[in-house]
């Protein structure tokens, strides 16, 4: 079923030879496409996103970048209601990457390149660096020849800009496979991070402290964001999810105010502007066919009545978190309590970069100030 001709060893140094991919037998993608009830250029472009997937995971970006976004919640925890057709990937392996300058995810943005044009060039496929790369974001394409379209793609947007995790990385199963690609798991991030982090890409952003101009992992506000929230939504509401709520909350609160400017004013009325023509464009093709797409309306209001009951409900402790956080002081124990998480959290280069963009409530050595009992971060 799978692309052929790559080996699932470690990649080489040497440069690989020459070759160019043709396109995957008509039957088999059409087969594919028939068993999941999706069109035929989603079904190619599944498969074609599996083989490279699995190359990048046995490489030795494996364990350094974790698997998130759509491809992550529908691929790794759901039963495929969608089909993903790009790779979101987030350098997980060193929470400190550009505490001493630059140069060094310059460097680490080089080796990796080096690496995924190797795999490219395995698989015969064309790789393409996409314009307008920031310091600590970049996006590849990898062009594969369609049976269906002019030319197929798999994108993929790689951030530097987080270095870490907050809940640590798990292995999950992939679950499309055949005999010609071998049983792979994936590196991902825990259910509660990748809703928390969806969630906040589909609230109407004015202005970004993460990533300037709104390029990044998390800034295409896409209606397939509010899809998936969407059908999470509905899961909690009739009482059918299994999420932990209460630290999907704190994890939407740290990252609402470490990425997003004025968060804490934000309620449940901060859904992105998206119209039903969204649906037709973006989102319909990579659908079942049995699986009902509601309109936008819908969708906008299951996911206000769940904002609205279960997230912005804060108590004084994310209250404290929020004041705290706006006074120039970090002290992520409000949200996780006093042990790992917040310890590794307040050692990660991120925050520190970001309190620097923060406009304070008030000016630093206030009546606040001298009743925290936390420390600001150097």
């Amino acid at each position: 079923m799978f692309p052929m001709g790559y080996s699932m060893s470690r990649v080489s140094k040497t440069k690989p030879p020459e070759t160019k991919a043709g396109p995957l037998r008509r039957d088999i993608v059409k087969n594919w496409a028939r068993k999941h009830q999706v069109e035929f250029p989603t079904a190619e472009n599944v498969l074609w996103l599996t083989s490279v997937l699995r190359a990048i995971t046995a490489s030795d970006l494996g364990q350094d970048f974790a698997l998130i976004g759509g491809s992550a919640i529908v691929f790794l925890y759901r039963k495929m209601y969608r089909f993903s057709t790009d790779l979101d990937l987030d350098f997980v392996g060193n929470r400190n990457l550009g505490r001493k300058g630059m140069r060094a995810v310059a460097t680490r943005k080089d080796k990796d390149y080096v690496i995924l044009e190797d795999i490219a060039g395995r698989f015969g496929l064309k790789f393409k660096r996409r314009p307008k790369p920031q310091d600590r974001f970049v996006q590849y394409e990898m062009i594969f020849p369609s049976a269906y379209t002019r030319t197929g793609s798999i994108e993929l947007d790689i951030s530097y800009r987080y270095g870490h995790s907050v809940l640590g990385t798990v292995s999950r199963p992939w679950p499309i496979a055949d005999a010609s690609l071998p049983d792979f798991s994936v590196n991902t991030l825990k259910e509660e991070e990748l809703y928390a982090s969806k969630a906040i890409a589909m609230v109407d952003v004015k202005e970004r402290l993460d990533f300037p101009n709104e390029i990044g992992l998390f800034a295409k506000r896409k209606v397939r964001h509010l899809f998936d929230v969407y059908l999470l939504s509905r899961q909690v509401l009739d009482g059918e999810s299994k999420l932990n709520l209460s630290l999907f909350r704190d994890l939407f609160i740290l990252f609402g105010m470490t990425r997003i400017k004025n968060f804490e004013y934000f309620r449940g009325n901060a859904i992105g502007s998206y119209k039903d023509a969204d649906i037709k464009a973006e989102l319909l093709s990579v659908v079942p066919r049995d699986f009902p797409v509601p309109p936008v309306d819908e969708m906008k209001w299951t996911v206000r009545k769940f904002l609205d009951q279960h997230v912005f409900t804060y108590t004084e402790r994310e209250y404290r978190f929020m004041e705290d956080f706006r006074s120039g002081r970090f002290r992520p124990e409000d949200l996780f309590g006093a042990g790992d998480i917040a310890s590794r959290l307040r050692d990660t280069q991120y925050y520190r970069e970001i309190l620097g963009k923060v406009a304070p409530l008030q000016k630093r050595g206030g009546s606040r100030d001298k009743r925290a009992s936390g420390k600001a971060l150097p």
